[in-house]
């Protein structure tokens, strides 16, 4: 049983119910609740309900005199408010940083120029805050060279800055990704870049680079049912075990626990 918004020009709340009559066990007919709930109905998403109220081998506990009796009720709840439309910050500022209007400081990185916003890295980031807003010599400068890293990492960072999301990148990038984050202590970013094909090398960096906190989501994500055949039996996982034994180790107590 399925409900649907009929319009396509406007969205609906509602609340939606269904019920079964049946025989009780002492030869009653009883009102069987098969559930409820409240749903804002869209023009994108605009069905919903029970795909099957009743399995197939419960039938016949619903037959009464040769027939099965549904009810359903919909309440459409009103609303004062005017339907507010998703946010489109992102998309905002990845334009911003694609105009470069308004662009105060510029990064050069093998030959690439990067231009960008003081006070947008200095909000996500509290090294960007130092550095550009700051007593330090970034502050009074409009181009800043960079070193030991790649100019494909740092846009790749850029844009994450300004819209939270980092599209489709290929698996090696992430370790890179991983780094950078670090570096300008962008931890959000250090949690996206984990994955099955990447949580060994980023454990591996995590080791390296002393991040604890890191390191425990890592593996915390390694143990999980989901994950853990899928990353054990990955190449980097499997030489994480030859370069820090100590990691395996917390690995097999966690699974163990």
């Amino acid at each position: 049983m399925m409900v649907e918004l009929m319009s396509k020009s406007q969205c609906a709340e509602a609340i939606v119910g269904a019920s079964l009559k049946k025989m009780s066990e002492f030869g009653k007919p009883i009102i069987d609740t098969k559930g409820s709930f409240a749903h804002r109905f869209r023009t994108e998403f605009a069905c919903i309900g029970w795909l099957r109220l009743v399995e197939e081998n419960n039938v016949l506990d619903y037959v009464i005199d040769g027939q099965i009796t549904v009810f359903c009720a919909i309440m459409v709840l009103r609303s004062s408010s005017i339907p507010v439309p998703p946010s489109d910050i992102g998309q905002h500022l990845n334009k911003l940083l694609d105009s470069t209007d308004g662009a105060d400081v510029s990064f050069a990185i093998d030959g690439e120029t990067f231009h960008a916003h003081r006070a947008v890295l200095a909000a996500r980031s509290p090294v960007f805050r130092a550095e550009l807003l700051g007593s330090m010599a970034e502050a009074t400068m409009s181009s800043i060279t960079l070193h030991d890293i790649a100019p494909a990492t740092f846009r790749a960072m850029l844009r994450f800055i300004y819209t939270d999301e980092l599209g489709d990148l290929p698996t090696e990038m992430f370790k890179h990704l991983l780094v950078v984050a670090d570096r300008y202590a962008l931890d959000r970013l250090k949690v996206i870049c984990v994955s099955v094909d990447t949580v060994g090398d980023i454990l591996a960096c995590a080791e390296i680079y002393n991040c604890p906190e890191l390191k425990n989501k890592c593996i915390e994500f390694v143990v999980a049912d989901k994950n853990f055949k899928k990353a054990v039996l990955t190449e980097s996982f499997m030489q994480l075990g030859q370069k820090f034994p100590s990691i395996i180790a917390e690995v097999r107590k966690r699974v163990g626990t």
